[in-house]
């Protein structure tokens, strides 16, 4: 989006009133983000437009200005938090100083933090999403899928790179091991959210990294 101003413009004239175009962005901003703290801690049913304007502190001309419906807010909302997400993932597994299953034991102990730091309260927006739309809505579905593939394609590439420094054995399947990782982690977080614990996180993730293949020792001729 093209602002009238710019931020150093707006800078140097402190009383110059804010662009119609920055100040239609921040409500855009303010009702997506809304609406993302709300799908983590709540079903889509139950998030009613009146509650997601009343959280974001806007009038309800200001929803149908950015949306046609309810259903578009929810898909603009999982392309949000899967962007979100996404750059969430690179920080930590692309990390150059650790090694690739450091990286992973990185995302998971920060996936640990997150649910502790917020009493257990929030779960993954697209977990909660899948469970309750997934069966029923079909364009909601496929948006969901498209999300956890391209999750599970960045921890299939984190694997790859754990084959090729010698932490994995190169026969391990990174796709299959991938899906698998996220099918656990999803389903841990949920069972986390019910016993109000991150135990099953933990049991979970202890068990994905003993499940891996180690690689082969080649056994040197006498």
């Amino acid at each position: 989006m093209t602002y009238t101003k710019t931020i150093l413009e707006t800078e140097a004239q402190p009383n110059a009133p804010i662009a119609r175009a920055e100040r239609r962005e921040r409500s855009l901003s303010r009702l997506i983000r809304a609406g993302t703290e709300m799908l983590c801690e709540q079903s889509y049913a139950s998030m009613g437009v009146e509650h997601v304007l009343q959280r974001a502190g806007l009038s309800k001309g200001s929803f149908y200005h950015f949306f046609a419906s309810k259903e578009q807010f929810g898909l603009e909302v999982i392309a949000y938090y899967a962007d979100y997400y996404n750059r969430k993932l690179d920080r930590i597994l692309l990390q150059s100083h650790f090694s690739a299953l450091e990286c992973l034991h990185l995302y998971i102990q920060e996936g640990i933090d997150g649910v502790e730091r917020f009493e257990f309260r929030r779960g993954c927006l697209i977990g909660n999403l899948s469970q309750e739309l997934g069966a029923s809505q079909p364009l909601f579905r496929a948006a969901l899928e498209e999300t956890f593939k391209s999750w599970q394609n960045k921890i299939a590439e984190c694997l790859t790179r754990a084959i090729d420094t010698g932490e994995i054995d190169a026969s391990a399947d990174v796709q299959a091991f991938a899906e698998f990782f996220w099918t656990g982690w999803e389903g841990a977080l949920i069972r986390a959210k019910l016993l109000q614990s991150s135990a099953p996180i933990k049991r979970f993730t202890e068990q994905f990294f003993k499940v891996l293949p180690k690689p082969v020792q080649k056994r040197h001729k006498k």
